[in-house]
């Protein structure tokens, strides 16, 4: 009850007093404190209902929140299975499930890939730089001769083989080392940063350019040269990649199959 209220209520109960009889005294104060008790039971009456409508809020809110929740993991869990039901499509079921996914290899595959040959022209593609720096095509490189080369940031022999990339890249300036990788890019820039890599690198989404260069795996490479015929047959692991880096070095650049 407001302080102005309850003074003009101790008025009135004041001037009723006055008006009983004698025997009556105090029972204008009486009235007084009942009626202010009653007021005060009910402002705390009304806190209380605020109190509680404030708290159903809450847990509406939070179970609605809850249900968003729920309602977003199943989303996931439902575009989850997807990808590994097109990802099975692609490569089959694994008999482990738990290791499906490491585990794949071209054994598994129902697409046979054997790498592309030498004297096939190498398919042409449009990929997004790392560095930002717009996009890079095969074509955009005719005329020079290219070691393309597939990695992945994940793939152990990758990390093994970068450095190796590196130095031929900076001894080697006629002939241009192009990586395509897959992958977050922000994992990707750390291999760049952790190797002092130089050379162009693109990021494919999935392996939708090693469809192109019929090979689902890392790490490979393929020389081309400057009409953009591959040269060797696929080089496919770090030996027979350093291998190739040894064929593209030579003062002679030869087509041989290798």
């Amino acid at each position: 009850m407001l302080r102005a209220e309850r003074v003009t209520l101790w008025e009135q109960c004041s001037v009723l007093q006055r008006d009983l009889p004698e025997e009556q005294a105090g029972t204008g104060e009486l009235l007084y404190v009942a009626i202010t008790q009653a007021a005060e039971s009910q402002m705390n009456y009304y806190l209380i209902l605020v109190l509680g409508l404030t708290w159903v809020a809450i847990v509406v809110v939070s179970w609605l929140g809850w249900q968003l929740l729920r309602q977003s993991g199943r989303l996931l869990l439902r575009l989850e299975a997807l990808e590994e039901r097109l990802n099975e499509l692609e490569f089959g079921e694994d008999d482990d499930h738990t290791n499906r996914f490491s585990n794949r290899s071209l054994a598994k595959s129902k697409i046979k890939r054997d790498g592309l040959k030498a004297g096939t022209p190498a398919p042409d593609f449009q990929l997004p730089r790392l560095d930002g720096r717009g996009d890079l095509g095969l074509s955009d490189l005719r005329g020079r001769r290219v070691l393309l080369v597939f990695s992945s940031p994940h793939c152990g022999p990758c990390s093994t083989l970068a450095p190796e990339l590196e130095k031929f890249h900076r001894e080697h300036p006629e002939v241009e080392v192009v990586m395509i990788s897959k992958g977050e890019p922000k994992e990707n820039r750390a291999k760049v940063k952790e190797h002092g890599l130089t050379f162009p690198i693109v990021l494919q989404q999935q392996w939708e350019i090693s469809r192109r260069y019929a090979m689902f795996a890392t790490p490979i490479a393929y020389l081309i040269d400057e009409q953009g015929i591959i040269t060797h047959d696929v080089a496919v692991g770090t030996d027979a990649i350093q291998s190739l880096l040894v064929a593209a070095s030579r003062p002679e650049f030869e087509a041989a199959i290798g």
